[in-house]
């Protein structure tokens, strides 16, 4: 709290076009950008530790990525908006961002870097500055190493888990309109009077949207934060911590014991809904072929351990309160 005892919040007031324009993304870009920040910061990212022991060492070692480390671990906790741009699309993917980023017009990356770092810029980025066009592509190679070395093995199960989010929220969005839906997100966020709010220490902000709309997107690697860009000349974002977070590094065999009863493949399958998924998602995440998917998937449905719910032209599966019990979860 400030010395007059008034709570510090990060707030964006939205109007009717706004709220009209609410839509959910998911960012492998912004991935890169919050992994490698749970890299250089475990011990506040507990959830993520067995991935960091696997990856840390080798990745914060690497000569190759010292840009893109310096531009991610910028000071006071401020980022330059051009690493993770808002996607253009509800599941963007890794090259398409990486495109976005390399696209970034000069001018923007100069004024980015001024107000991240002012005169403190990091020797590594005095190219970046001097010559945006000709060191953005080395920034974005960097990106790709990084998302090859780091993420790229786990993108199925990660892309499923927040699939998973993207059809959860879209649902409470439906139901219960934004005010339940916002204020469900994470118990940093608050919804009234029009009024998104974000309780993070230190921070004293109110952006107008101005019908610029807000893209919500779930992550995986923000978690414990909620993570905002509102400035122009960008389109808003709000990042927060994605629902099943701590199923993604579970090493378990899934539903070993259940295997006799109903089949590897639909033990397997049963036991990776954990979040709700789309065929191709699971398809990805085991190994399986999506006709077998679906066929294993119908099976479930007709058995009543899993139902199917259509969020715009996607199908996802969930598993029902009797899948849960036989599971014992």
């Amino acid at each position: 709290m400030n010395p007059r005892g008034v709570d510090l919040m990060l707030r964006m007031s939205l109007s009717l076009a706004d709220l009209a324009s609410v839509r959910f993304a998911i960012s492998p870009a912004w991935e890169v950008v919050a992994s490698l920040r749970v890299l250089r910061d475990p011990g506040a990212h507990a959830v993520h530790l067995p991935w960091v022991s696997r990856h840390r060492a080798a990745v914060l070692a690497a000569p190759d990525l010292r840009q893109l480390h310096d531009l991610v671990i910028a000071p006071e906790r401020k980022l330059p908006g051009f690493l993770a741009p808002a996607p253009h699309s509800p599941v963007a993917e890794p090259e398409a961002e990486f495109a976005a980023v390399r696209k970034t017009p000069a001018a923007v990356v100069r004024a980015e870097l001024t107000a991240v770092y002012g005169d403190r810029l990091p020797a590594s980025l005095s190219d970046l500055r001097r010559a945006p066009r000709r060191t953005l592509p080395v920034i974005v190679e960097q990106m790709r190493t990084y998302w090859n070395l780091a993420l790229a093995p786990y993108w199925g199960r990660m892309r499923g888990i927040l699939e998973g989010d993207v059809m959860f929220r879209a649902r409470r969005l439906a139901d219960a309109g934004p005010h339940r839906m916002f204020s469900e997100l994470d118990p940093m966020i608050s919804w009234s009077d029009d009024v998104l709010s974000v309780n993070r220490p230190n921070l004293d902000l109110h952006y107008e949207l101005g019908g610029r709309g807000l893209v919500l997107v779930p992550s995986l690697f923000a978690w414990p934060n909620v993570f905002v860009k509102a400035s122009e000349p960008w389109a808003p974002v709000l990042r927060y911590p994605t629902r099943g977070v701590g199923s993604m590094w579970l090493n378990d065999p899934p539903a070993t014991d259940l295997a006799p009863v109903l089949g590897q493949a639909r033990a397997t399958l049963l036991a990776e809904l954990t979040t709700p998924s789309t065929t191709t998602s699971l398809a990805r995440r085991t190994g399986l072929t999506p006709s077998g998917v679906s066929a294993h998937l119908s099976r479930l449905v007709t058995a009543g351990l899993i139902t199917r719910q259509r969020a715009g032209r996607l199908v996802f599966y969930v598993r029902t309160a009797r899948g849960d019990t036989l599971l014992g979860d």
